[in-house]
């Protein structure tokens, strides 16, 4: 069978399982391309090798493409179409943990002043204000650029406060209320963006170009990119990865915690909470978000030490 039509196949069968398959689907049908238009007997592992390495260094998304090969591979087997998996059994060293950057306040409120520069071009007169809405409402709520995004006006309920998320990560729908500060803010962006084109009525995108459509993620990279510089908020000369609109929702998480530190809150008990409220399916699930940072841990050695010196006065 020709591996074009046999990756078409395999990605049928994982979304017919109810998975959504969709990265997994760009980098098989990429693989596709990329070999050809054969017999999948016909894959040398040169040819599989060639195209899990890439070009340039080993990163994450060579573990990634092994993975999502193997599942392709397993089901090519199980089916009768190939008799061989050409791939390899050796991964190279894989590179340092990626670590989200988080942001200080000071560093939060420069990228918001930063955004007064998008007010240009002037056929596009609310994106300044769109994004600086959009920057508040991630930090606001630590949720996903996507399931911003996603949202629609009739989503956004700033009467009762109240935002609802349809069909996020993990196929979850989650209700997240909202401060009040963060309320008059989106209630200022909601006036500009009624006054566009509402092609969809109350389920028009809540975040919309001059013409009143979605923003796409990749327009959202890219004025994240020309705010961040302009910002001048960097990770330190030579480092591979500069700061990302997406690690806004870390810092969030960070933040809340150190809040609660400060406040003497119960940490253990609220981080189920502060799970369900991003949006995890499971407390587990939120440990990569909480990047321990020097201040984090610094709170929390005082909380330690606090217990330690009542266990000590107990003894």
């Amino acid at each position: 069978m020709k591996l074009p039509a046999l990756i078409e196949s395999y990605i049928g069968f994982k979304r017919s399982m109810g998975m959504r398959f969709r990265a997994q689907a760009v980098t098989l049908k990429a693989y596709g391309r990329v070999v050809g238009d054969i017999d999948i007997s016909q894959v040398t592992p040169e040819a599989a090798r060639a195209f899990i390495r890439g070009k340039g260094p080993v990163t994450s998304f060579w573990g990634s493409k092994l993975n999502t090969l193997r599942g392709f591979y397993r089901f090519a087997v199980s089916r009768g179409f190939a008799t061989t998996i050409p791939l390899p059994t050796i991964k190279p060293k894989p590179p340092p943990p990626f670590q989200p950057y988080i942001y200080s306040l000071d560093e939060l409120k420069r990228l918001l002043s930063a955004t007064e520069s998008l007010q240009l071009p002037y056929n596009s007169p609310l994106q300044a204000l769109m994004f600086r809405t959009l920057l508040l409402l991630l930090y606001g709520t630590g949720m996903r650029v996507g399931e911003a995004l996603s949202l629609s006006l009739q989503d956004v309920d700033l009467a009762d406060r109240l935002i609802t998320i349809h069909d996020a990560k993990f196929f979850k729908s989650r209700l997240v209320p909202i401060g009040s500060k963060l309320t008059h803010e989106l209630v200022v962006y909601a006036a500009g963006r009624r006054r566009l084109a509402l092609p969809k009525g109350e389920s028009s995108t809540f975040f919309a170009t001059r013409t009143g459509h979605g923003v796409r993620y990749p327009r959202i990279r890219l004025l994240f990119h020309r705010v961040r510089e302009l910002a001048g908020v960097r990770r330190e000369s030579g480092a591979r990865y500069q700061p990302r609109i997406h690690d806004i929702r870390h810092t969030a998480a960070v933040h809340r915690l150190i809040a609660w530190y400060k406040a003497g809150a119960d940490v253990q008990r609220l981080l189920p909470q502060l799970a369900t409220y991003l949006g995890h399916k499971d407390l587990a699930s939120i440990q990569h978000y909480l990047s321990m940072t020097p201040e984090l841990l610094h709170e929390a050695s005082k909380r330690f030490e606090r217990y330690a010196q009542l266990e000590m006065r107990h003894e």
